[in-house]
């Protein structure tokens, strides 16, 4: 069962109940005090009809020797003709025999008569489908053995009772219908933004997740929608950002086929001329060096792959270090690389410490300083300089080799991908140093920027902030 649906009915109960109560409550009001009044009015008239019979009895009995049944019947016929338009009828019995009635209907049995002298009795009745009232009572002294009967009608008060009960259920009926009506299409109308909600929800999960719901409100529906539009935008954004991770390790494992078929061929075309062919010891040693070649550009390409794939916050460890001495120490490490292709290196540096892992930035930078080398013709130039700019610490690393497109710029952080191919195959690049240097700046909180324009040049800037780390904020 549905919100609304529960609603609605949980209203109407409550309305029922609510409004039945109050009507029967209000039913049983009303007819008790019209009969409170009727039976009061009933009394009265009762007693003034005794007492003026009584005092009519009292003023004759001088001119009769004793009180007979003629006598009774003769005083208390007026009284009878007189109120039997009103619908009040009388009986009046001497010594318990009845003296004179005109009540309509016969009765056979009748307890109202039980009573002695000085008693009075009060009771409501029905004969013949009506109504009545009965009021017993003996006549005073020294006519107490006469007893005098008051009769009224009183079924217009059951009429009333009816009537009042009748439309009591009309008005509940009426009022039921139109509550029923209204509540109906407020509670469709309220609850429309919900239905909204929850269609925009199975929609998104259907895979639609650019889907969104427009809701104008301003109570709490429309903060729920607010905040679902922004729960829809995370998803969205989540999902895209699956999808093109998704799409990275596809083309990152496609890549790396790519990459390992080339010297795997070329390591199983050697091995099998060593094997099958019958290789002078020139062309032996030519097979032995290339294969020890790709097997070294297969051990750099694997050692890469472990540090991206190691490189996270809890596996670093974050110390000041002198950029001075880290280059110094890459610059040395390179020196035949820089001797075999006569490269002249400038070096300016300003006395700056920053927070770091020396493993990763030594990397870092003998990543980009072999990039440069591969970029370079014979007797190139490599400039390597700190300085500060904004607060920040600035790293540059620029040569005038090759240079780039705005198009290979734009990828060259992408693992496996080379600007030059044919370059860096011959230096045995596999297109993974400058993804892991983005990695290890990302990791460092630094930005890495380059510039490049094709046969002038390429320079990288590394701006590391202070502090670097979180936890060595007291460090700067």
């Amino acid at each position: 069962m549905k919100f609304w649906q529960k609603a609605y009915l949980c209203v109407i109960v409550i309305f029922l109940i609510s409004f039945d109560a109050v009507t029967y409550l209000s039913v049983i009001r009303s007819y008790s005090l019209s009969r409170s009044e009727t039976y009061m009015t009933a009394e009265n008239e009762c007693y003034v009809i005794q007492s003026s019979l009584d005092t009519r009895i009292s003023n004759a009995s001088s001119l009769y020797k004793e009180l007979n049944v003629d006598n009774l019947k003769m005083y208390i016929e007026p009284y009878a003709n007189y109120y039997e338009k009103q619908k009040i009828y009388m009986e009046l019995y001497y010594n318990d025999s009845l003296v004179y009635s005109n009540f309509p209907s016969t009765l056979d049995k009748r307890p109202e008569l039980q009573i002695n002298p000085g008693q009075k009795s009060t009771l409501t009745r029905t004969a013949d489908g009506v109504s009545y009232f009965f009021i017993t009572g003996y006549l005073p002294k020294p006519y107490s053995n006469t007893k005098f009967v008051y009769i009224k009608d009183v079924q217009p008060l059951e009429n009333f009772r009816n009537e009042i009960v009748y439309h009591a259920i009309l008005s509940s009926a009426v009022v039921f219908i139109i509550l029923s009506i209204l509540l109906l299409i407020m509670l469709l109308k309220l609850t429309a933004p919900i239905r909204k909600l929850n269609q925009g929800a199975e929609e998104i999960a259907a895979g639609h997740y650019q889907k969104r719901v427009e809701i104008k409100s301003r109570d709490e529906i429309g903060e729920l929608a607010l905040n679902f539009n922004k729960m829809a935008d995370s998803v969205e954004t989540h999902i895209e950002k699956l999808s093109d991770l998704t799409a990275n390790r596809q083309q990152f494992i496609n890549n790396l086929a790519h990459e390992m078929r080339t010297p795997i061929t070329a390591i199983l075309g050697y091995g099998e001329s060593m094997k099958y062919a019958n290789l002078s010891e020139d062309e032996r040693m030519k097979a032995i060096d290339y294969i020890i070649s790709q097997s070294e550009r297969m051990k750099s390409m694997a050692g890469k792959l472990m540090e991206l794939t190691n490189l996270t916050h809890e596996n670093i460890h974050f110390e000041k270090i002198n950029l001075e001495s880290i280059t110094e120490h890459v610059v040395a490490s390179l020196s035949q690389n820089i001797l075999e292709k006569q490269i002249e290196i400038i070096k300016s540096f300003q006395k700056e410490e920053i927070l770091g892992d020396k493993d990763l930035i030594e990397s870092l930078i003998q990543n980009l300083v072999e990039n440069s080398i591969r970029a370079l013709p014979d007797k190139g130039k490599i400039e390597i300089k700190t300085f500060r700019e904004d607060n920040r610490i600035v790293l540059s690393i620029e040569d005038n080799g090759i240079g780039m497109s705005e198009n290979d710029i734009s990828k060259v952080f992408e693992p496996f991908y080379r600007a030059d191919k044919s370059r860096s195959r011959a230096y045995g690049g596999a297109g993974l140093g400058l993804a892991l240097c983005k990695t290890i700046c990302d990791l460092h909180g630094a930005d890495i920027h380059v510039t490049s324009q094709a046969n002038k040049g390429t320079r990288f800037e590394i701006k590391f902030t202070t502090p670097l780390h979180p936890c060595d904020k007291s460090e700067k």
